[in-house]
């Protein structure tokens, strides 16, 4: 797990992202996929706070600004893409609401941490290796694939997966 801590600049573009894609998003109609009890202003808030950690961890260009629907492909690195998917709980799990919703090279899972500033970018695992050894789970939301995060990459271990990538 590696901690990072997010700017004033970093957050203050997070909060305007967040409200500009929430608006877009219902002025679309298009529902939150959200698996948290949670309102949607504070799960976009989340979702590109995770995103910007990890853009920052891997010293690649945060991608926060970008309009329109989310693609599944949230940051990357020279050709490799990266889901990111964030939870409220620090203890959560990667989650996705099926196979066919994991769209990027990777997944990678952040939590958030007692401070507001600081997000968790606790791990991360290859779309291979999750639809391999992913199980079901109905978290109270319906039915979901899910890995812990002692079944998946340490952060620093994907940072080298993909450093190798990036320079061979």
């Amino acid at each position: 797990m590696v901690k990072v801590r997010l700017n004033r600049q970093e957050l203050a573009e997070v909060q305007q992202a967040a409200a500009l894609r929430w608006q877009l998003a219902r002025a679309s109609a298009v529902a939150n996929q959200k698996r948290a009890a949670v309102d949607d202003s504070q799960l976009d808030v989340l979702g590109l706070k995770a995103e910007c950690a990890v853009a920052k961890l891997f010293g690649v260009a945060s991608n926060t600004q970008a309009l329109g629907i989310d693609s599944g492909q949230d940051v990357w690195v020279g050709e490799f893409s990266i889901d990111v998917k964030a939870t409220f709980h620090q203890t959560g799990v990667l989650l996705f609401k099926s196979a066919a919703a994991f769209k990027a090279d990777c997944a990678v899972l952040v939590t958030v941490t007692d401070e507001d500033d600081v997000m968790n970018v606790v791990g991360g695992i290859s779309r291979k290796m999750f639809l391999e050894r992913h199980r079901q789970a109905d978290l109270g939301r319906g039915p979901c694939l899910v890995m812990g995060q002692d079944e998946i990459w340490p952060i620093e271990t994907l940072w080298r997966k993909l450093a190798e990538m990036r320079f061979h």
